[in-house]
């Protein structure tokens, strides 16, 4: 990074963006949209001071190329401005003579990118862990930015509930995940029962000992286990298929079958996972989907003697052996600890609908 001077003009700053309105503003509830948060100074820093750690963000993915040069042409049009409030950062606390970023991401990479030297920063301090985490969502919790700002998505939202939960900065409860999304998404109160559902399907079980799956979660599964997803983009297996959600048979049959005539021979192979699973329903609501699945293909052998118009026994005895849906073992979901087993999961790697280990069909 070349250490180029830019001229900030602290004073300006202040006045423009004054830290005692913005830290002590309260939401449309009218209750303080920061709590817990102490503004301690407005400074001048040099870059090389301030790390801004990807685990620390708060969104859904990294500064993503669009959002960066938004900001790179604000910048470049506009220069800093100094009625928006700077980039929030915190004391390292594994160093007293640096600081970590909490808030402005996204400016912190265009700011790569211009290779500025030094910037204007607030520091603070958070009374709590939860408090810090609840100032990095609610910094955006306004529709109503310039750039270089850029407000919340439902996504950044679910992953910042997926964290709370995960840093044990609230329960893992329905009621404590609601009222958390009042704090941090007041101004979307129509997103909350949606975002609860999405992370008790995807992210994170009612149950400690129920593992809560989504395709993006299913998908590195099946790249840890050697399975195919995707029909064909695992290219490191022989095999093709999917590692997908099975509610109804209607979408993985037409995909399953266009893939099929893609590749005509080859057998599409299924391995799948219950949505939010109930310890004492994780069986029952397994055994459901395999009837389901089963269920394909005596429809199959029915459709095709309805259209040849011959007897179901005899399109049965033609293609007994012919389907090309094969089931391939439910991922596990059950991961109670057995003291039995040293501690390991009550399941691993693929299961059948009891949770026993399940004879893999693609190998």
């Amino acid at each position: 990074m070349s250490n180029i001077k830019l001229h900030f003009d602290l004073e300006k700053s202040l006045k423009d963006s004054p830290p005692k309105l913005y830290y002590t503003q309260k939401g449309s509830d009218g209750k303080p949209l920061f709590p817990g948060i102490s503004f301690k100074k407005r400074l001048i820093l040099n870059r090389n001071l301030v790390t801004f750690r990807i685990e620390d963000n708060i969104r859904e993915t990294d500064a993503s190329e669009v959002r960066v040069n938004r900001i790179i042409q604000s910048y470049t049009a506009r220069g800093f401005l100094s009625e928006c409030n700077p980039q929030v950062l915190i004391v390292d606390p594994n160093d007293p003579k640096r600081f970590l970023g909490v808030v402005g991401f996204g400016r912190n990479e265009a700011q790569n990118v211009l290779e500025w030297g030094t910037a204007i920063y607030d520091i603070i301090e958070a009374k709590y862990p939860q408090d810090l985490h609840a100032f990095k969502v609610c910094s955006n919790e306004t529709e109503e930015h310039i750039v270089p700002a850029t407000p919340n998505t439902k996504n950044t939202v679910i992953k910042a509930m997926v964290t709370a939960i995960t840093e044990k900065h609230i329960e893992n409860s329905d009621k404590a995940i609601l009222e958390y999304l009042k704090r941090i998404c007041r101004s979307k109160p129509t997103w909350h029962d949606n975002i609860l559902v999405k992370i008790r399907q995807d992210h994170i079980s009612r149950w400690d000992t129920m593992r809560a799956l989504s395709t993006h979660r299913a998908k590195n599964a099946a790249i840890e286990l050697g399975l195919p997803y995707e029909g064909d983009k695992n290219k490191l297996t022989k095999t093709i298929g999917y590692a997908r959600k099975f509610k109804t048979k209607k979408n993985f049959f037409y995909d399953a079958m266009v893939l099929s005539r893609k590749y005509p021979g080859q057998k599409i192979y299924l391995s799948t996972w219950v949505d939010e699973p109930i310890p004492t329903l994780l069986s029952a609501k397994r055994t459901d989907i395999l009837n389901t699945f089963k269920g394909m293909e005596t429809q199959w052998i029915e459709w095709i003697a309805d259209y040849l118009d011959m007897p179901i026994t005899d399109v049965r005895k033609t293609g007994k052996g012919r389907f090309p849906l094969v089931f391939n073992g439910f991922f596990a979901q059950d991961v109670e600890k057995q003291p039995h087993k040293g501690g390991a999961p009550k399941e691993i790697g693929l299961v059948d609908e009891n949770g026993n280990p399940w004879e893999r069909r693609d190998i």
